[in-house]
């Protein structure tokens, strides 16, 4: 549960990249804002291409913003010398979409979970070794895991390995990019559970990345829904879902299987691709794809309204 703190306060966080030719930039992150309190787990949702994963990487800094503030425990991340930023690394990690890619494969998988702490110096090698025994058991998986590699586990098994090695050092803060999007249906559960425990029995705070609302309804307590780089809509997991408030966000709801015979979408389903974010819309960037675009929406990007005792918020003109 949250203790309402606030742990990561991101204050108009802009991420563009230069296009080749000096043709301009794509706007891939724009203008993002949003408290996230300790404990809690954030939801960021949306069709691929909308800036999620970017976003995720340029808060924990592997990306540098090109403008804006991300804040983390009180301390601008953004104005970080690299000395600095490297030590509070060791409060924020981050769990990739693909574990094979993010785990060398020369390497066992003990030395892959110490490798953090020799970077922060922390421990003896008999102590690494003791605490890399103790997070795979944390992890579920066995003691003579340690002395094999990459190769040698199924998928779910190396994203096992990647949350292991993301707890090394202990921190609050982790950003879980598409985590579970690269494994079996029948292991995604499993991961989840995992994330679940971790973060009541260790009091972790997570930004949970994945264009699967269904898997984020499961684990999220607040959700943001991005699209074309920005936020349109922000609320309580269970205020968002009972009642969506953007045509985007409603689309995104409408769009998940359901078990029930004969049930359909209460919603039009969002027509076209995602716009270029190299040159977005004018007003506001979903009016192409939206069934109920008016003359201001193409015009006026639209500004944040609020509703509902839990800041449920929207960027919508049907909500003015």
């Amino acid at each position: 549960m949250s203790d309402g703190l606030p742990l990561l306060e991101v204050d108009s966080l802009v991420k563009d990249f230069p296009l080749k030719g000096g043709r301009g930039v794509l706007h891939a992150v724009n203008s993002v804002s949003f408290v996230q309190r300790r404990g809690e787990t954030l939801g960021i949702v949306g069709e691929s291409g909308c800036g999620k994963s970017t976003l995720g990487r340029t808060i924990v800094q592997l990306l540098p913003p090109t403008s804006g503030s991300v804040r983390l425990l009180g301390k601008e991340l953004t104005i970080l010398p690299s000395e600095a930023l490297r030590r509070m690394r060791r409060h924020m990690q981050m769990i990739f979409q693909d574990p094979y890619a993010s785990l060398d494969p020369r390497m066992t998988v003990a030395s892959l979970i110490a490798e953090p702490m020799v970077i922060h110096d922390i421990g003896t090698a008999a102590e690494r070794a003791s605490e890399v025994a103790r997070l795979l058991d944390t992890v579920g998986l066995p003691p003579e895991a340690a002395r094999r590699y990459p190769h040698e586990f199924s998928g779910g098994q190396r994203q096992r390995i990647c949350i292991a090695r993301a707890l090394a050092l202990h921190p609050e803060f982790i950003v879980a990019d598409e985590p579970v999007s690269a494994l079996d249906v029948s292991i995604q559960s499993q991961i989840l559970n995992l994330l679940n425990a971790l973060k009541r029995d260790r009091g972790l705070t997570y930004l949970f990345i994945s264009h699967n609302l269904a898997v984020v309804k499961y684990i999220a307590d607040t959700v943001a829904v991005m699209y074309l780089g920005r936020i349109v809509e922000m609320g309580a997991a269970e205020d968002l879902y009972a009642d969506p408030k953007h045509p985007y966000t409603r689309s995104l709801i409408a769009a998940i299987p359901r078990m029930e015979p004969g049930s359909a979408a209460d919603a039009p389903l969002p027509g076209g691709d995602l716009p270029n974010p190299e040159s977005p819309p004018s007003g506001c960037a979903f009016h192409p794809r939206c069934a109920h675009a008016t003359e201001i929406c193409r015009t006026t990007a639209p500004a944040m309204t609020e509703h509902g005792p839990r800041k449920h918020v929207v960027f919508c003109h049907l909500h003015r």
